[in-house]
């Protein structure tokens, strides 16, 4: 899947707990690396801001599910003449700063996240209607550095090359299949 960031590759995630800290500075690192490498290939880098955490109505599954959607809508698509690298949190981070099962880790990666924001992405995509206290703090960050904002589907008006139906469902399979790879039965989305 070229048109999505590489994910941060967890080899101990069995020893979790003790290698926490060692984990969370790897994949910063990778992240920083990878994302100064494909702004400076002059890609059009685009961060997916949607909700993670759930509430009485919607498990969390169904939120990570929701951005997956909405990325594999626009995955592989151009804008203003460069291709898209989509950054999904919920794919990209979750797995590394998972704050359902990690509660006391939530701080970190809303700090990660605004991070990364300001240092990397031209534009911040908003998913859905409701804005989550995470995302709140996303798109306050984009607006103070100068990022796009910009709601999917005015987002999607402006791409050019968007996958097809059938395209779509392929990118999305495959990125649940990521996710699930990733988080097992834990979080499973079918």
């Amino acid at each position: 899947m070229k048109d999505l960031v590489p994910l941060f590759q967890i080899d101990l995630l069995g020893k979790w707990e003790a290698a926490r800290e060692k984990i969370w500075k790897d994949a910063e690192e990778h992240y920083e690396q990878t994302l100064k490498k494909m702004k400076k290939d002059l890609n059009h880098l685009v961060y997916l801001c949607a909700p993670l955490k759930p509430t009485k109505s919607k498990l969390i599954q169904n939120h990570i599910s929701d951005a997956i959607l909405a990325a594999s809508q626009i995955l592989g698509a151009e804008y203003n003449g460069k291709r898209i690298i989509l950054f999904v949190p919920h794919i990209h981070v979750f797995s590394i700063y998972n704050e359902i099962i990690y509660p006391q880790v939530r701080e970190r990666a809303i700090k990660f996240n605004d991070w990364l924001i300001q240092e990397h992405f031209h534009t911040l995509v908003v998913i859905g209607e409701r804005i989550s206290e995470g995302m709140a703090s996303e798109i306050e960050q984009a607006r103070k550095n100068g990022t796009e904002v910009i709601k999917i589907k005015d987002f999607k008006k402006q791409l050019k090359h968007l996958p097809d139906s059938k395209k779509s469902k392929i990118n999305y399979r495959k990125m649940i299949n990521l996710h699930n790879k990733i988080h097992g039965d834990k979080f499973l989305i079918k």
